[in-house]
């Protein structure tokens, strides 16, 4: 009896035990669960904050959340981007491996590892984790922009060609896709190819003042002047910065002045002298541009206007001579280029300039004299040449 009294007692003190312990394990789950719940919170707390730039607030929030749940491999993520951002960069690759460790399929902290390897000049290693990045997000353009950044680091042109026309053929809409190409098109040389997919991504844009002004510097490196012109003008116009718009103006007169359209430069000149009144080099320039449309009255005054604001300026009696020679006063504009005989930049020219002068002086003699000397410093000169075959052709 006293037996079975026993055994009765223990299975009561076993069954409370057990229930005791049934409760205490869901009360660890369901605390679990509100620490998750609560981790979550914080996360999203911790990933707003860092969208919105607070990143030492952001900082604050992600450590809360991972006191919370120390196994949260986005918060370990995160905080990992953030120290990076902050130059700690080892203690940025320990997090980012952390969350790795937890969720391996977490492609962002494959690629913001492959950051860490790149700020170090890791190549070998960031293109590892670049390319684990993609494998994960195929269609991800930051990761496809970061493989083919590496490539280009590593000289992998070839490969790098390669992948940007794979996926831009696969991402037809994606604009920094052709933009990057573009970009790397006009690295190796293929200048043609750069223009054209510049001109692709404009129009999906519509006028997109960046890309603009790469298709505008691509065109001046093509040699392609004029239509280069047009795309600064129109940035000129289009633009609201005001520093932005001084340099604009500046591209927009050098390309209308390689491409003959004196007339725009002129009036790009004229906007220039407006806030830059006492700069001469802009004057010599208005005066170049004004010689070019054949007004060499108002060149002269451009050039003697530049001479005195900076006296002794070479360009400005090159164009004060110039200007002469093509107003007729020949004694006169052998006067100027005889000024700069002894300037070594424009020996040359003063030299052939002056055996012109000469030519239209009837002073055959002292003419030929000079073209010789002038032959003597630069035998290979395009001017000289040019002026020679000109005097062949009024020979005959």
């Amino acid at each position: 009896m006293l037996r079975k009294i026993t055994i009765a007692a223990i299975t009561v003190v076993m069954a409370v035990c057990a229930g005791c312990e049934s409760q205490a394990q869901s009360k660890r789950a369901a605390r679990q669960r509100w620490d998750k719940t609560t981790a979550r919170v914080k996360l999203a707390l911790a990933q707003q904050q860092y969208t919105s730039g607070n990143y030492e607030r952001a900082v604050k929030a992600v450590q809360d959340c991972l006191n919370t749940d120390p196994n949260n491999a986005a918060a370990r993520r995160l905080y990992g981007k953030l120290l990076l951002g902050n130059g700690r960069r080892d203690e940025a690759i320990g997090q980012l491996s952390l969350s790795l460790e937890l969720d391996e399929k977490l492609h962002e902290s494959w690629y913001w590892l492959g950051v860490a390897a790149e700020e170090s000049r890791d190549y070998e290693k960031a293109h590892e984790h670049y390319n684990t990045a993609l494998s994960l997000e195929p269609t991800n353009v930051d990761y496809i922009l970061a493989v083919a950044d590496v490539q280009i680091a590593r000289n992998n042109y070839s490969q790098a060609v390669e992948l940007l026309t794979r996926k831009m053929s696969a991402l037809p809409r994606d604009v920094s896709l052709k933009v990057a190409l573009a970009e790397l098109m006009l690295r190796i040389g293929k200048n043609e190819r750069a223009i054209e997919l510049y001109k692709q991504a404009m129009l999906m844009t519509g006028d997109d003042s960046n890309i603009a002004e790469s298709l505008g510097f691509c065109l001046i490196f093509s040699g392609k002047w004029d239509e280069a012109a047009e795309i600064f003008d129109r940035l000129f116009e289009q633009c609201e910065d005001e520093h932005k718009k001084k340099l604009y103006l500046q591209v927009t007169a050098l390309c209308s002045m390689n491409s003959a359209q004196y007339g725009r430069a002129v009036n790009c000149y004229n906007q220039l002298s407006i806030d830059d009144r006492d700069n001469a080099e802009i004057w010599v320039k208005m005066g170049q541009a004004i010689l070019g449309t054949g007004a060499a009255n108002r060149a002269l005054m451009c050039g003697r206007k530049a001479l005195t604001l900076q006296p002794g300026c070479s360009d400005a009696i090159v164009l004060i001579g110039c200007a002469q020679y093509a107003g007729g006063d020949y004694k006169a504009a052998l006067a100027s280029f005889e000024k700069i005989a002894a300037d070594r930049e424009n020996a040359h020219l003063s030299l052939l300039m002056r055996a012109r002068c000469y030519e239209q002086l009837g002073q055959s003699g002292k003419a030929e004299r000079a073209y010789k000397r002038a032959r003597e410093i630069n035998p290979h000169s395009e001017l000289g040449d040019f002026i020679a075959k000109a005097k062949s052709v009024r020979a005959r």
